[in-house]
């Protein structure tokens, strides 16, 4: 008896350890499609395909290659959108011309960045438009509603800068305003280091050195196209309340741009990527403007370059490849203008000194001559040290430049900023 229940025991114990071997299975099965499954799916996610944008200005047809697989297409227009899988990134595109004309290499990274350039990323998933990416290391992409620490301004504005003390004086010019335009944080455009540091500028010496009052400085940081033509209605409606009789101080500082076809010139509100200018303001226009008032005297002050590059020698547009020698569009009537460079030339920064090279210099003749400097003094100290500056500092010409209506004769060099 006691030898049958042995057996008993044993042939249960078996049976147990049969269906753990079974479950044992089940459960390696089960797993294993798991892990299948998310192969799957992560290999889906990986290959999506990712839209990328092109924009800025061509000439004739471009030969695009994308990456190392030696796929290329052919562009004749832009904006250009094509498709890559999202395992192809990073990628390099280049691209080539029998027109002689050179484009730059453009990376694009693995993940999508929150940097405004001119390739563009799409994730389908936010359905909210465009990641931007520039060629320079990618930044992990902002989610969305989380919370952005706020970056340190490395070119804030500092009242203790030397440059930046404007000396104060004690006279009041009643009947002269200033326009102040100061574009740097562009959406769709490279950066323009300084801007906002140049304007802020200007405003401390109109104010304490040429004796305006806050109300007569009209003051639009990072202007859209619609706040530019509000700075040229705004500073209409003064003038025509004074009849006229007021001197006018405008002062510039962002990005130019060339028409590609006609080499007019034109300023560029941060709302422009610089491919399409019927989005931007034209330089005639302003001076027709600005004739219209009828004012005593306009002095204009452009720290710009009308060749299509930037402060920093790239490009506003990223596939445009060459500096263009724009148009030189001429004032009339009483209006005097100083340009930062000529023709195909870059109006550089003065990273030292956190200005724009032309703008430090206009700020320093005002600094040493307070509110007594002529304009013939100005033009004079203004082109001789700016373009020394520039060849010792960037190795580069930068020649400011004076326009001067034909009808004012050659008394304009001993006219002062602030009126006849």
């Amino acid at each position: 008896m006691m030898k049958l229940i042995k057996f008993t025991v044993i042939i249960l114990a078996l049976h147990i350890v049969s269906i753990n071997a079974s479950a044992q299975g089940f459960l390696d099965n089960l797993l294993g499609n798991a892990a299948n499954t998310l192969n799957n799916l992560n290999e889906q996610r990986i290959s999506k395909p990712v839209k990328v944008r092109l924009t800025g200005t061509i000439e004739g047809e471009v030969k695009m290659t994308i990456g190392n697989t030696g796929r290329t297409e052919i562009i004749t227009e832009l904006p250009y959108v094509f498709k890559v899988s999202k395992k192809e990134l990073p990628l390099k595109l280049t691209f080539s011309s029998n027109n002689n004309c050179a484009y730059k290499d453009i990376q694009i990274p693995k993940k999508p960045t929150d940097n405004i350039g001119h390739v563009y990323l799409l994730k389908k998933e936010t359905q909210q438009g465009y990641y931007y990416a520039q060629n320079q290391a990618p930044q992990q992409a902002q989610q969305q509603n989380a919370p952005v620490e706020p970056k340190k301004d490395i070119t804030m504005f500092d009242k203790n800068s030397a440059i930046n003390k404007a000396p104060i004086t004690k006279i009041k010019n009643e009947n002269t305003f200033a326009v102040i335009i100061a574009n740097e944080e562009y959406e769709m455009a490279g950066k323009v280091e300084m801007a906002n540091n140049d304007g802020l500028a200007m405003k401390e010496y109109f104010v304490k050195t040429f004796g305006l009052s806050e109300n007569q400085v009209l003051y639009y940081p990072n202007a859209t196209y619609g706040k530019m033509n509000k700075a040229i209605n705004d500073i209409k409606d003064i003038a025509e309340a004074f009849e006229g009789d007021i001197n006018l101080l405008f002062y510039y500082a962002g990005h130019g741009i060339p028409d590609n076809s006609t080499k007019d010139a034109y300023l560029m509100p941060i709302d422009a990527d610089g491919s399409d200018v019927s989005v931007c303001y034209s330089l005639k226009k302003l001076y027709k403007e600005i004739d219209d008032m009828k004012l005593k005297q306009c002095v204009v002050f452009l720290d710009a370059c009308f060749s299509g590059a930037k402060r920093d020698g790239d490009m506003v547009v990223a596939a445009r490849g060459v500096a263009i020698k724009p148009k030189e569009e001429k004032p009339t009537g009483n209006t005097i203008v100083f340009t930062a460079a000529s023709d195909e030339e870059t109006a550089f920064a003065y990273d030292d000194q956190k200005h724009g090279l032309f703008t430090y210099f206009l700020l320093k003749k005002f600094q040493e001559k307070k509110n007594n400097v002529s304009i013939g003094e100005l033009a004079e100290y203004i082109s001789k040290n700016v373009s020394r500056q520039s060849i010792l500092i960037n190795g580069k010409k930068q020649t400011p430049a004076i326009l001067v209506p034909q009808s004012m004769g050659a008394n304009w060099k001993s006219r002062k900023l602030i009126g006849k």
